[in-house]
């Protein structure tokens, strides 16, 4: 009898000692793919009127198990992604994702990326993006150089005609540049790095001292507003034979018309000192 009691009472403490048995991990946790994404928010920065910012790369892959099969989408109008889906068991998948400013205010937009799997067990992730976007320089300036500043007969000046901070697009441009015929003799006008594939950047002799320089785009894109670099380099060649050392001579650029009407010379003239 004592022997059954001792026993029975082994027993009970035997069941107690074990207390709740563990709760199983979800199977549905261990079976289904789960999305990844290496980053949760993105953000860009462009001028009014300008290029569009640089894209970024978004990057997807599978953590968990089986694969994951899913598909990417925006909703904003000036952002996208691009793949819009992709695969992975545990690669990663690389998204490039751009922001498109055209016809863009000033002022700060946002959107969202999703990334949608309806068998991940953590679908969908998302991505924040933000784009600022800054108003035009409004320097709206235009203005010449002398490379070199000095020298003597038979040097050939370069006069970069350069622009900054336009308010407007720039499709067509003219102006006239003026200059001392008794220091110097035209030479040639050239495109500059905001016109290089214009159909035309040209110039020529109008009266003794002044020439018409002038550029038009065609097919090519215009120059887009808030630029800061030059149009068209023109060319003078000193042909003084009676100048003094030190003697000066000033170049200068006027009446502009086209799409740079309206701007501000900074400086309109530039200085050249004939050195024998």
């Amino acid at each position: 009898m004592r022997l059954a009691l001792i026993f029975s009472f082994i027993v009970i403490i035997f069941h107690g000692s074990c207390g709740k048995t563990p709760t199983s991990p979800d199977v549905e946790d261990v079976t289904n793919p789960a999305i990844w994404v290496n980053v949760s928010s993105m953000s860009f920065t462009a001028t009014m009127g300008g290029t569009n910012p640089s894209s970024k790369t978004l990057q997807v892959k599978n953590t968990s198990a089986g694969t994951l099969n899913y598909t990417i989408s925006d909703d904003a109008d000036w952002l996208s992604v691009s793949p819009t889906g992709g695969s992975s068991t545990d690669s990663i998948n690389e998204h490039t994702v751009s922001a498109d400013i055209s016809g863009l205010s000033e002022g700060n937009y946002s959107g969202t990326i999703s990334i949608t799997d309806s068998n991940a067990a953590n679908s969908p992730q998302t991505v924040s993006v933000t784009l600022k976007i800054s108003g035009p320089p409004a320097d709206n300036e235009i203005s010449i150089s002398c490379d070199p500043s000095s020298g003597g007969t038979g040097t050939i000046v370069t006069i970069p005609v350069k622009i900054k901070g336009n308010i407007q697009e720039i499709k067509a441009f003219g102006l006239e540049l003026t200059y001392d015929t008794t220091m110097f003799e035209y030479q040639s006008v050239s495109k500059g790095d905001l016109t290089g594939d214009w159909t035309a950047v040209d110039g020529n002799q109008i009266s003794s001292g002044s020439a018409r320089i002038g550029g038009f785009a065609g097919a090519a894109d215009p120059i887009p507003k808030g630029s800061n670099e030059i149009i068209a380099i023109v060319k003078l060649k000193v042909t003084c034979s009676g100048c003094y050392s030190g003697q000066q001579s000033q170049i200068c650029i006027q009446n502009y018309t086209d799409d740079i009407g309206g701007m501000t010379s900074d400086p309109s003239c530039a200085t050249f000192t004939y050195n024998k």
